[in-house]
């Protein structure tokens, strides 16, 4: 006998029945048929409370019993309830079931002259509930979602098909991934499809299915779109990969893959302990290799802050970068198992194609062979899978999505205009289309446009045929969607978005400054969101920004650069006067000599510089003055930072420009940017060699591409437009000047920065010429010429003396004086050697921290200066390796501490009397003598333990920079023979 409770429970049930079939009769004198499909779902949900109310048991087995029934009878009730103009959403939490049936509902098509063939389909997994449901659609005046195709498409009788999401569900490409997952598959999977093929689209049913179908399988939280610009390498690298990789490449693919592996267990972090450990793991106190800071301008500019800082030392650097990476790699694989706990797990990645041509694809590929019970399944292009795809993946798991059949095509047809398509509809459209699937996509929205004419297969063919043919078909039908002549606003603004590589309203209004749409922003938002409705735009991950779908931006460009020139010319003039002005509000930020050169760290900027070059380089008229501005802007970013550690923005603009090349003239120009970029090697050493013939043979051409070679000026340009060479041509004869210095030509060298001083002092940027001043030092250290050595180096103070005057303090380049100060003192006077190196410790771990001009806080340590502090650490401890017979060396250890306020400790006494190796030795100053420096997991950070860290050391240092550079002359002084003044 029921419960009291359930006596109760069965009396409201019974009394919310009555009030809602009272209800339903209003309805049904209002509404008549349209009520009927709600009344048979609320009387099957109230059939099945009550149903279950009857049968229930006690306890709690029986709640969860009855939530799931209930669950069940509710997607009933939405998935029955939607109109011609209505969305409808079914979900049930437990299996992540989420189904989205959209559109007018579709009639039942005319009877098949043979039965459809029995065939397993997406349909025959759903729940019961819900098949009957779509099944049942048709007695109320709906045709089933599956649709067959025209007679005589399929030879053994029409194949069922399914539109799901208003996706045609590619049943057989479905059933065979979910065969492999369910045959327990451990392997990877390749989706192939051009461009607009349906790959993302088909990535989603298949994420779908797996939810719905394998409940326990795990599905790693991993964002669709996995691809070059957070993980990939540069163009550079495109096709570099395998045994004989470069270090570069080598270092480059150890930081990537760590943060791709990091990424991907971020959510389950905890449980990958062993991995974690390994990639810290690949830091230690010897000589550094260094990675890249990764800028990403995937939508809006983003600079990653997982970076790697892999330390070689002894053996082969790449030998000990290779044993890193399969170290984190088997570390990964180890934590995997542990993770999985014996259950399926599926890897589902979209737009592999931009991974699979450098060593991170070739590597994922590799790796993920390794993972156990583990199906991946990832997208590429068939022109990737060919050049780089096939050497790794296998090809009997490949999933190649074609071209709709016309079957398909009907399908997708009568999912949106319901009895009204036959097979003359279905075979014009498949005839226009050829089944290719955004290609349809774009006619169904073409059809909703004029839906009465357009429904009618003869004037339908009138109309289709009026558009052009080939790759304008495409920008052509974009325009009959839209209908300029009705939609003037939205075709203007997708005219614009054609041109654009991302955008927002802001950004279009501006661009469309002195038209009359610039007035009315309201307007220029409406137009957004109707192309957003058209589904012209691909997905961003910035709220309210938008960009173009790549099948259709190309079509829709080109038409306007062909018969539009003038209009095209414009909107890039514009769009780059929008990114110009956005660049000067960031300088603007600060007014500072040294100050400014931040910019280049600076994530916004940095995008806004790479589009700006992007849509001045197509301005004819401009053209041969943004060559010299993209040398200038190549590089300082280059000698901001790259010259020490490899500058992914220095990649991102050599792209920026290959894509923008016009002519022979701009390939020749990013063909020799490359060669110098690739043959000047980063970080502290320089080893001489052929490279840097190549290197300056790359310069030398490059000023005669620039028109530079013979010299900046010349009276055929503005005043401005003469300081852009200017800097071009000075900045041309400086990595000239270093192609020299590091080949062993000091006297081309020194000739060389000779030449160029007189233009440098008129460039008024005292920070430049203090660097300037230092390397020229450097020169004549290495040529012996100990005297002109200490010249340049008062020089250089006496530029950085400017700079302090003004509240401007520069740790690196003070640290580097007195580095180079210990060098020339270390065979003359070891205790001011050792000083001096104990300053340029002191000077490299207050790097650590500084200003950020143009942010809001501090600047965190990085890989930069973490390499920078790792160098000075060891050239120190080096120094003091080199003395080590020198009875004095308690003293000289004692002064090499001392600016870093440290003291010897006494358990350091007894190994001072061993004769120990200069190599433990310099890992014994390193480790207990000196500050330490960040650990890769306190990079970029501007709090936590490094952070309170250095405070509390910093604390005690003296900071004094006058009195610096006064000992900085003194001691220049006494190298040039005569006594401080």
């Amino acid at each position: 006998m029921p419960e009291p409770s359930t006596r109760r429970l069965r009396t409201l049930a019974l009394g919310a029945s009555a009030l809602t079939l009272g209800g339903v009769a209003i309805a049904w004198k209002l509404h008549r048929v349209e009520t009927l499909s709600w009344l048979a779902g609320i009387g099957s949900f109230v059939l099945a409370a009550v149903t279950l109310l009857n049968s229930g048991n006690s306890g709690g087995s029986t709640q969860r019993t009855l939530l799931a029934r209930l669950g069940g009878r509710i997607r009933r009730v939405f998935l029955s309830a939607g109109d011609g103009n209505t969305t409808i959403r079914a979900t049930t939490g437990a299996t992540i079931e989420d189904i989205t049936i959209s559109g007018p509902p579709p009639s039942a098509p005319p009877p098949p002259s043979a039965p459809p063939i029995p065939r397993e389909s997406p349909t025959d997994r759903l729940t019961p509930a819900i098949r009957a449901d779509l099944a049942g659609r048709a007695t109320v005046g709906s045709a089933p979602a599956r649709a067959v195709a025209p007679e005589g498409d399929q030879p053994h009788g029409p194949m069922p098909t399914l539109v799901v999401d208003g996706l045609v569900s590619r049943t057989d490409q479905l059933d065979r991934v979910l065969d492999g997952i369910r045959r327990n598959l451990d392997g990877t999977v390749t989706v192939l499809g051009a461009k607009g093929m349906g790959k993302t689209s088909f990535l989603g049913l298949l994420r779908t299915a797996i939810q719905r179908d394998f409940p326990d399988v795990v599905m790693m939280p991993i964002r669709a779109n996995m691809t070059a610009e957070p993980y990939g390498l540069s163009e550079d690298y495109r096709g570099e990969y395998g045994p004989d990789a470069t270090t570069v490449v080598s270092a480059l693919l150890l930081e990537k893959s760590t943060q791709f592996l990091g990424d991907l267990a971020q959510a389950a972090a905890r449980q990958f302990p062993g991995f974690l450990i390994a990639a810290e793991a690949t830091r230690s106190a010897a000589n550094t290799v260094t990675v890249n800071n990764t800028f990403t301008a995937k939508t809006w500019g983003r600079l990653s802050n997982t970076a790697l800082e892999m330390n070689v030392g002894g053996e082969s650097p790449i030998e000990r970068i290779r044993q890193a990476q399969r170290s984190v790699d088997e570390a990964f694989v180890a934590d995997w198992r542990n993770f999985i706990a014996g259950r399926r797990a599926v890897l589902i990645i979209d737009g592999f194609e931009t991974l699979i041509d450098d060593a991170v694809g070739q590597w994922f590929v590799r790796l993920a062979a390794r993972l156990p019970d583990t199906t991946v399944v990832l997208s590429l292009v068939p022109r990737e899978f060919a050049e780089h795809g096939q050497r790794v993946l296998d090809p009997a798991l490949v999933q190649e999505l074609p071209r709709f059949t016309t079957a398909e095509t009907h399908a997708y047809l009568a999912h949106h205009f319901g009895d009204q398509v036959g097979p003359r509809l279905t075979g014009v459209v498949y005839g226009f289309t050829g089944g290719h699937p955004y290609g349809l996509s774009l006619v169904v929205q073409f059809m909703r446009a004029r839906r009465e004419e357009a429904l009618d297969p003869g004037r339908l063919q009138d109309l289709l045929s009026q558009l052009s043919q080939g790759d304008r078909q495409v920008g052509d039908l974009v325009r009959a969607v839209i209908r300029p002549e009705r939609n003037p606003d939205v075709w203007r603004v997708a005219e614009i978005a054609s041109l654009l590589n991302s955008f927002d309203v802001p950004m279009l209004v501006s661009i469309l400054a002195g038209e009359d749409l610039a007035t009315a922003p309201e307007r220029v938002g409406d137009a957004v969101r109707r192309i957003e409705h058209f589904g012209f735009t691909d997905p961003l991950p910035v709220v309210g920004r938008f960009r173009l779908h790549d099948f259709i931006r190309p079509s829709m460009s080109e038409a306007l650069r062909e018969f539009q020139p003038e209009r095209w010319t414009h909107i890039h003039r514009r769009a780059a006067a929008y990114y110009y002005e956005r660049i000067m509000s960031l300088e603007d930020k600060t007014s500072t000599v040294y100050g400014s050169w931040f910019k280049y760290e600076n994530v916004e900027w940095q995008m806004y510089e790479a589009e700006w070059l992007s849509h001045s380089a197509q301005l004819v008229d401009e053209r041969e003055v943004v060559r010299a501005q993209f040398i200038v802007l190549f590089l300082e970013a280059f000698w901001w930072w790259a010259l020490y550690v490899d500058f992914s923005f220095c990649h991102q603009l050599l792209d920026s420009w290959q894509r923008a090349t016009r002519d022979d003239l701009d390939r020749d120009l990013v063909k020799e940017m490359r060669r110098f970029h690739g043959n000047y090697p980063t970080g502290p050493d320089k080893p001489a060699g052929a490279h840097w013939t190549e290197v300056r043979h790359a310069l030398r051409t490059i000023g005669q591409l620039c028109g530079v070679h013979n010299g900046w000026q010349d009276a055929r340009y503005s005043a401005e437009v003469q300081q852009i060479r200017r800097k071009a041509w000075l900045y041309l004869g400086l990595f000239t000047a270093h192609s020299y210095w590091y080949d062993g030509q000091f006297g081309a060298a020194d000739a060389t920065y000779r030449r160029l001083e007189p233009e440098f002092l008129d460039h008024d940027d005292e920070w430049l010429l203090a660097w300037i001043y230092f390397e020229w030092a450097k020169v004549a250290l290495a040529a012996g010429d100990r005297p002109s050595a200490g010249a340049r180096c008062r020089q250089s103070s006496g530029w950085l003396r400017k700079l302090a005057e003004t509240g401007e303090s520069e740790s690196e380049l003070l640290a580097n004086l007195h580095r180079l100060l210990g060098d020339l003192f270390s065979d003359t006077d070891r205790t001011i050697a050792a000083q001096q190196y104990g300053q340029a410790v002191k000077r490299a771990f207050v790097f650590h921290l500084s200003d950020d001009p143009l942010g809001p806080a501090v600047s965190g340590p990085d890989e930069y200066t973490a390499q920078f502090y790792a160098e000075m650490t060891s050239r120190a401890a080096a120094g003091l390796a080199d003395w080590w017979q020198d009875p004095r060396r308690e003293a000289l250890l004692t002064a090499l501490v001392e600016p870093t306020a440290g003291k010897v400790p006494l358990t350091i006494q007894a190994d001072l009397d061993l004769d120990v190796g200069p190599m433990e030795t310099r890992r014994q100053v390193v480790e207990r003598v000196l500050p330490r420096g960040p650990h890769a997991d306190e990079l970029y950070r501007r709090s936590g333990t490094f952070i309170d860290y250095w405070g509390d050391v910093v604390e005690h240092l003296n900071l004094n920079v006058a009195a610096e550079l006064d000992r900085i002359d003194e001691l220049a002084a006494r190298l040039m023979g005569s006594s401080a003044e």
